[in-house]
């Protein structure tokens, strides 16, 4: 992808007039190894094998498409070194698109591992070789590996006992930590398979294929389930909290085993498009094969949208669950304890009803970051500096491994089960 020389050279220095200034265009090349190419109002520069900087003349109203044989995905711009004889081609990517042929996008939420990660990956270069963010990444998705796994078990345990499964809401939990887990592991298999797919040490098409095809949109599946199941979870706890001893525990119990299996089938409907459209893309310029997604104008606007709806939707549901549980709790104790100070009620009816309000909380607070990032960040415009897209992509499974944090300590009932487990002595055969 090539740059604007405004990004690659200090203010003092692009603030010079443009005959000075040009004089420094060499740094560019020799500061950074990666670069290729890098352009100006007047001039594109190609970085040679040497680090060279070779610029020529172009003009930006020009229309590149090198020809009538544009090879450049998403509108990227084809130009050539030589108009009559071209040797080399390259693509001048717009906004939040990057690639060799712009192949990637990185607007919105529905970022994927591969666009913000995928080339700092080296192909045919050992894994001990590899880059600092390789190695940190991989550490980070093996330490999350083992507490998602860890939590998850923990939590299945615990949730499977009958006792946990009186209402509605613990066979939501149950359903939760499955699938949380299976969103860790699948997690786990994305990263290391993208490690070796990008380090040539995974070859076979067919497989490849698969893969691009299922498991970027199980993990959107699996992540947007939980949350989902999550949001049932606080949504029944709310209704516990407004109907108090009128609350029906087999009814819950019904609409729990029923609603599940429907969230489950709306929810892989909603992101069926995505397999439809994911093809392999041949890099032959790295030696590189790429799992790309190519949405039509309407598909685009379709999944933007799912993803906003998946992600906004649950968040505002823990938002007003946990705003009618703190309300209904401090109301209905003002009325039976009129003599105590509010102030001192509301923090003893805080400490008494903790399970139900610092779930919600804490998964507002996980969300929260995600949020953030991907409405002030619009787009990932650089693949140089990707720690900001990387964090709120990581960020979004860190409620599949709280599970057991979120929902088990906060609860007496849950925590007494937990100690009865860990308590409990295996039975020795005589």
């Amino acid at each position: 992808m090539c740059v604007n020389v405004s990004k690659l050279l200090n203010s003092t220095i692009f603030n010079y007039n443009y005959l000075h200034r040009i004089k420094y265009y060499q740094f560019p090349c020799v500061e950074n190894l990666k670069l290729k190419c890098f352009y100006d109002e007047k001039h594109m520069c190609i970085c040679d094998k040497n680090r060279y900087s070779n610029c020529f003349d172009y003009n930006h109203n020009m229309i590149y498409n090198c020809r009538g044989y544009n090879y450049c995905q998403n509108n990227g711009r084809c130009f050539q070194d030589n108009a009559t004889c071209p040797t080399t081609t390259m693509c001048m990517c717009e906004k939040c698109y990057y690639g060799n042929k712009c192949q990637f996008n990185t607007k919105g939420f529905s970022l994927s591992l591969d666009a913000i990660f995928g080339y700092h990956i080296k192909p045919f270069i050992s894994f001990f070789k590899q880059s600092k963010s390789v190695k940190i990444t991989a550490t980070l998705t093996f330490i999350m590996f083992i507490i998602g796994v860890i939590s998850g078990l923990l939590s299945i345990l615990i949730f499977r006992k009958k006792s946990s499964m009186i209402v509605g809401c613990g066979i939501y939990l149950l359903a939760t930590s499955i699938t949380s887990l299976l969103t860790i592991i699948i997690f786990t298999i994305k990263y290391w398979q993208l490690i070796f797919f990008q380090m040539n040490l995974i070859t076979n098409r067919s497989f490849l294929y698969m893969n691009c095809l299922l498991i970027d949109m199980l993990l959107k599946f699996f992540l947007s389930s939980v949350d989902w199941l999550n949001e049932c979870v606080a949504i029944e706890r709310a209704i516990t909290s407004l109907q108090g001893i009128k609350f029906n525990k087999l009814k819950s119990r019904y609409i729990a085993k029923r609603v599940i299996p429907i969230i489950f089938s709306l929810t892989i409907l909603t992101y069926i498009h995505d397999p439809i459209s994911r093809q392999l893309f041949d890099d032959e310029d790295e030696q590189r094969t790429w799992c790309i997604v190519k949405y039509s104008f309407r598909l685009k606007i379709f999944d933007r949208f799912i993803n906003l709806f998946h992600f906004l939707t649950p968040f505002i549901i823990n938002f007003l669950s946990s705003l009618i549980i703190i309300i209904k709790v401090f109301r209905t104790r003002t009325k039976t304890q009129k003599k105590v100070k509010n102030t001192t009620l509301f923090y003893v009816q805080i400490k008494r009803h903790k399970h139900l309000i610092i779930a919600p909380c804490i998964l507002i607070l996980l969300a929260l970051p995600r949020l953030i990032i991907s409405f002030l960040s619009k787009c990932m415009e650089s693949t140089r500096d990707p720690w900001l897209f990387l964090s709120g992509y990581y960020i979004s499974f860190i409620p599949s491994l709280l599970i057991f944090v979120v929902f088990v300590l906060p609860s007496k009932k849950y925590k007494e089960e937990f100690l009865i487990l860990i308590r409990k002595k295996p039975r020795t055969t005589q």
